[in-house]
């Protein structure tokens, strides 16, 4: 293994490289057309890193949060859409996806009130407001479950083309 860099503030790019114990090198070598200088270049916040190069670190160091984190803080569009997603434990996730969902149950019939119109009116902004932010906690819940997932498939060998072919049959 090459040097350990003592540089502080390191970049998430370089501490995720870095925890799989891999040089810039090696890490160029397991990645398909992305160079060493570019990481080191991308790590020293030299050059942003393109979706290509945040796909081949995040499978490369076994990290599929840099997805999420590129587009959430990166990426124009995402940062306005996507949720910062953490890494939690499957029970947590399970739980906060449940009360979610409780939550979302009793409003429905509120939702269908609102949008029986098809606009949504000043008297009803509050409501849907209210509704939409649940509805945002849900959604949050669901990609933090899709995390797991991934993450749990890149290091825990899960099968993730049998859950997909399964997922795939309730279509």
């Amino acid at each position: 293994m090459g040097k350990q860099s003592t540089r502080e503030n390191k970049t998430i790019y370089q501490l995720c490289r870095e925890e799989q114990g891999l040089t810039r090198e090696k890490a160029s070598e397991n990645m398909t057309g992305v160079s060493a200088s570019r990481i080191e270049k991308i790590e020293y916040e030299l050059q942003e890193p393109t979706p290509y190069d945040i796909l081949q670190m995040a499978e490369c160091y076994k990290k599929p949060e840099l997805r999420n984190y590129y587009c959430s803080h990166k990426c124009a569009i995402g940062n306005r859409y996507v949720p910062e997603v953490a890494m939690s434990e499957l029970s947590t996730i399970i739980l906060e996806t449940i009360a979610s969902l409780n939550e979302i149950n009793p409003l429905t019939s509120r939702l269908i009130q609102i949008a029986r119109d098809g606009k949504i009116t000043d008297d009803e902004i509050h409501d849907f407001a209210y509704i939409s932010k649940k509805l945002d906690d849900v959604s949050l819940a669901i990609n933090s479950l899709n995390l797991w997932i991934d993450k749990t498939a890149s290091e825990n060998n899960l099968n993730i083309d049998l859950l997909n072919e399964e997922k795939g049959k309730l279509q």
